[in-house]
């Protein structure tokens, strides 16, 4: 997308990857990692894909789609409180990519998409975009940011976007930190208890990665707000590291598969195939 602010919130989002991809990379996770090129080039394709489908093809659809709708609404939320619109739009993005991510891996046809996500054998930060070039066509958030730019609101997607993306790249590291602060400050523990209903952490988010029966494949949903994921009956809370992550099938998978299924049809993965 052309417009200032929703360039600005690629720039933050692009910059917190780079950060967290570069401190993973000086640690030396991609040395101990099983398929770390394999992994690096997935993430390159999904990240072509989405500045290229995301920002450019369903931004533009996004914008005609909202300019024909309402021709004369441009601007028209511009006189609302940012405090009113932005958790608006925050929670309505949560809301939606859970369901659409619970539905990913209980529809079939939608799994064969999602699954790349879940073919890594390692958590890193180029998970955030390993992914099938299709998938973006359906994530809400990009959708959603068009229309609120329209609409005079776009500093309330750009903060929507920026917690979700900071949020979803400290659960995808490599790094255990929850545990390891849980350790290190015990006297913390209470607030944990509360917060891990609330917030979706590492704990929960590598648990749902897992493979094996510290895993939880077919729950824990949420991107951020991990309440939707407890309030609806998918949470699973493990507090221990998976021995494993990813799928038992994901070595025999067609790499051109994930990445362009339904044009490359070869596997017969199941949601959650263990």
């Amino acid at each position: 997308m052309g417009n200032p602010e929703m360039q600005l919130a690629g720039i933050l989002v692009y910059s917190c990857f780079l950060i967290a991809f570069l401190i993973e990379l000086a640690s030396g996770v991609f040395k101990r990692i099983k398929r770390p090129k394999r992994d690096i080039a997935f993430m390159v394709t999904g990240l072509f894909a989405q500045s290229t489908i995301a920002g450019g093809l369903i931004g533009t659809l996004a914008g005609l789609l909202v300019v024909n709708l309402f021709p004369d609404s441009a601007g028209g939320w511009a006189h609302l409180s940012y405090w009113l619109v932005f958790p608006l739009v925050f929670f309505t993005n949560e809301f939606l990519h859970y369901w659409l991510h619970r539905l990913a891996h209980e529809w079939r046809p939608i799994w064969k998409i999602h699954r790349t996500h879940h073919s890594a054998m390692d958590m890193s930060v180029t998970l955030l975009f390993r992914y099938n070039i299709f998938w973006t066509l359906v994530l809400p958030q990009t959708w959603f940011a068009a229309i609120c730019v329209y609409m005079g609101q776009g500093k309330a997607a750009i903060t929507a976007i920026f917690i979700t993306f900071l949020v979803n790249t400290l659960t995808h590291m490599n790094f255990r930190w929850d545990l390891w602060l849980r350790k290190k400050m015990p006297w913390s523990e209470p607030f944990w208890r509360v917060i891990e209903h609330v917030i979706t952490l590492p704990d929960t988010h590598h648990a749902h990665h897992g493979l094996g029966k510290d895993a939880h494949v077919q729950g824990n949903y949420a991107i951020t707000v991990f309440l939707f994921d407890t309030i609806f009956g998918t949470a699973r809370i493990p507090h221990k590291e998976q021995s494993k992550i990813g799928m038992a099938n994901s070595e025999r998978l067609d790499w051109k598969e994930e990445l362009f299924w339904p044009i490359v049809r070869k596997g017969k993965a199941k949601p959650g195939e263990s």
